[in-house]
């Protein structure tokens, strides 16, 4: 699977949940929790308006297997914990290495580094 990360930052090698909330857009969340996490779309061009000036966008992939899936929730995670940082924290518990689902947009969330495998310059347009 696919996964598609916008930024300003030049990354190098690897996309790291540890930058999360160095942005004005991620930084209340990582106040109010205990899970790192950096996030991703799973359509290319499909994002938040807030990136949108966005420099880089940074490709990568990873099975989806090792991925929960919100949507389907086959192990109840969602139905039985409504908060999402309780909802990370179980999902990161059981093994995962993050989770998919939808925020309006279809997205990821991961919770450990990820090997970049692309990565294009938008201000270039390429």
């Amino acid at each position: 699977m696919r996964l598609y990360h916008y930024s300003n930052k030049n990354f190098n090698g690897y996309i790291k949940p540890s930058f999360f909330g160095l942005n004005s857009y991620s930084n209340n969340s990582e106040r109010v929790s205990g899970v790192k996490r950096s996030y991703f779309y799973l359509k290319p061009g499909s994002k938040e308006y807030y990136f949108n000036g966005a420099r880089f966008l940074y490709i990568a992939e990873l099975k989806e297997t090792r991925l929960y899936n919100l949507n389907k929730d086959i192990l109840n995670i969602v139905k039985n914990l409504k908060n999402s940082q309780d909802i990370h924290t179980e999902v990161k518990k059981r093994g995962y290495r993050g989770l998919i689902g939808s925020n309006g947009y279809k997205c990821g969330v991961l919770f450990y580094p990820i090997k970049i495998k692309d990565r294009k310059d938008l201000a270039r347009g390429f």
